[in-house]
């Protein structure tokens, strides 16, 4: 009949995804078209174009934020006929995922010179929408067609393609927006494992992801000390608590994506030097505090460049000494109670010694890449206090490790400046200070939860999020907070579930350092310390998010950095961690079968201190150790 029209519905499938521009680099098939029904096909065009085995049609995208104009084609394919074209560009398509409904709507009879209109029916954005569409049970083989004088017609051109005339009646009225519901969400059975590399990935809804095997596991680790109840309760409160974070970042635009693209990369950084720093230390069983067997490896490499200084291995620093020995020599003898926390005290000045110390030789590099935490806290590595009074000093490092530690015309350091708080304040000011950007990068799990808090609160000052808040702004930052601690929900296992892979968080500064925390002996001195701005990303959908910090001079570097970083980390597609860091790490790892040996180097040099110092009672320790086990003759009681 003149006049009439059709709008065809179709279920997006995982493959349909590869018509999306933002979908392409996680979707295996790169198709871009959607298959259409051959009845389907026949009613929307006249006789001629079937014959002729397909047309091309003007058409007008209507999706909120992706509107516009291009012709598109509809072909016979075997049996079916596909309909596509260009991809479809633009971060909005993102809420569009597989389930989703693909909808088009042309005139009957169709000869090419009619625009037809097409749009998006995304869970995401419109769920009332979506799960109106989908108790309808109109689709078969994943497509249905509804005319012109059907109530389904009248409603679905009403509320997606703005037009109206044919208000649909009560009984067909679409559902009305509401407002979020604090209510947790019914859960669905576990999906089983992820498909190999190589088979069709699909994509995934946030329930699917956080019901995933990985998730999960990681979930049961949080939240193993919980009650039943509270157990049961855990996944639909992360689930609820992930998707209003989730959909208020995209609002604020808090959240950016980065496209695969990995030969554009590489061609923007050829020739820069891009240094990765690590440390590691050898598992020593000795006297005192140092037993530090210490070493820090650089990998610099610049992309593109061909030839023997392409690559360079650099042992940058190594120390194997006592750190706090008395300047009398000896072991530290000292009171502090906790020797483990003076080892990674060293730990944590050799590496970031190491880091400056490479960008004070090479002006040339333009980006260094840290294993760990860019800031540390340093609270902890303070005198123990009691009353308002020291009951355990923390020790200065002794001579030897401060010609390590800082640069030559600063290794005169004596008494409270040879203290650990300085010495690592003095290192994080070098770094700063130089013109290549630093970061720190975190890829282990921690208990940690200070990054979603000030996220939560950058995010509530936008003006367009109010609106899809239950609660007043204050209010639902205070909620938030309140179930996230209810339930330990950290960081790590919050974004993971928040971005999609290739997603990066905007960064918010964190203050690692306290000052309420601080003792007052070291309260100017910790007040000193530069706030790290923080940032996580998800690379791939089954690997851990990454942990980013960096100075507050760098952030206008920040989306060429992170999109380094992740381009790094896709070359570890199983990993997910980023290959240069890797191969530090694995340069500068104190393998086993040296731990020995160098076990018995320090005690032969701590055994020598002993005798020149003329102390018996660390030279018979030492003797014991180097002589044997506790089983040893030297170890047996005695009558008397």
């Amino acid at each position: 009949m003149p006049g009439q029209e059709i709008i065809c519905i179709r279920a997006l499938t995982g493959s349909d995804l590869g018509w999306f521009a933002v979908h392409r680099a996680n979707t295996a098939s790169k198709q871009r078209a959607v298959n259409i029904n051959a009845d389907i096909a026949v009613r929307l065009l006249n006789a001629r174009a079937v014959a002729a085995g397909g047309v091309e049609l003007p058409c007008r995208c209507l999706y909120p934020g992706g509107e516009h104009t291009e012709n598109r084609r509809l072909w016979k394919v075997g049996k079916n006929w596909r309909f596509g074209g260009p991809k479809l560009e633009g971060e909005v398509f993102r809420t569009v995922r597989e389930g989703d409904f693909f909808l088009l709507r042309s005139p009957i009879h169709n000869d090419g010179n009619k625009e037809v209109l097409l749009n998006f029916l995304s869970a995401a954005a419109d769920p009332q929408t979506h799960r109106w569409l989908k108790q309808r049970e109109l689709l078969r083989d994943s497509m249905a067609e509804v005319v012109t004088g059907s109530e389904v017609f009248k409603a679905l051109r009403l509320k997606l393609f703005g037009l109206a005339a044919d208000v649909p009646d009560r009984t067909t009225q679409l559902p009305t927006r509401q407002e979020p519901s604090c209510v947790p969400l019914r859960t669905k059975p576990v999906r089983p494992m992820p498909a190999e590399e190589g088979e069709e990935q699909k994509g995934r809804t946030l329930r699917d992801r956080i019901r995933s095997p990985h998730i999960l596991s990681q979930m049961l680790k949080v939240s193993s000390d919980l009650s039943a109840e509270a157990q049961y309760e855990f996944t639909k409160v992360l689930e609820l608590l992930a998707e209003q974070l989730r959909r208020a970042l995209i609002t604020a635009g808090m959240i950016s994506s980065i496209e695969r693209k990995h030969k554009a990369l590489w061609n923007e950084v050829r020739g820069s030097k891009i240094a990765f720093v690590d440390g590691g230390m050898a598992n020593l069983n000795m006297l005192g505090s140092a037993p530090v067997a210490a070493r820090v490896g650089s990998y610099v490499v610049k992309p593109g460049h061909v030839g023997d200084g392409r690559e360079q291995f650099i042992m940058v620093k190594h120390l194997i000494d006592e750190l706090y020995a008395p300047p009398s020599g000896g072991v530290y003898v000292g009171l502090f109670p906790d020797l483990g926390v003076l080892r990674y005290a060293a730990r944590i000045s050799i590496e970031c010694a190491g880091a400056a110390h490479i960008l004070r030789q090479d002006h040339d590099v333009k980006y260094l890449f840290l294993h760990g935490s860019l800031v540390n806290p340093v609270s902890r590595y303070t005198d123990l206090m009691e009353n308002g009074q020291p009951i355990a000093v923390f020790p200065e490092f002794s001579t030897k490790p401060i010609k390590i530690l800082l640069p030559p015309d600063e290794q005169s350091r004596r008494g409270k400046d040879a203290n650990f708080i300085r010495v690592y304040l003095r290192q994080l000011q070098l770094l700063e200070q130089s013109r290549a950007v630093v970061c720190g990068v975190v890829e282990r799990e921690s208990q940690a939860s200070s990054v979603y808090k000030q996220i939560v609160e950058k995010v509530i000052e936008h003006p367009a999020v109010p609106s899809l808040l239950s609660k007043a702004p204050g209010d639902w930052a205070d909620w938030f907070s309140h179930m996230a601690e209810q339930f330990r929900i950290t960081d790590a296992l919050l974004f993971r579930c928040v971005l999609e892979p290739g997603e990066v968080l905007i960064p918010v500064v964190v203050d690692r350092n306290e000052l309420g925390r601080a003792p007052a002996a070291w309260l100017e001195d910790i007040r000193q310390y530069p706030r790290p701005w923080v940032s996580y990303m998800l690379p791939t959908e089954w690997g851990q998010p990454v942990r980013l910090e960096l100075f507050e001079k760098d952030l206008e570097r920040f989306q060429e950095l992170t999109r380094l970083l992740m381009h790094c980390t896709w070359l570890l597609p199983r990993y997910a961690f980023p290959v240069g860091l890797d191969i530090a790490d694995k340069y500068a790892k104190v393998p086993n079968w040296m731990t020995r040996p160098i076990n018995t180097n320090t005690a032969v040099q701590a055994l020598r201190r002993a005798m020149d110092a003329n102390d018996m009672a660390t030279f018979n320790a030492l003797r014991r150790m180097l002589c044997g086990s506790t089983r040893d003759w030297l170890f047996r009681p005695k009558l008397f």
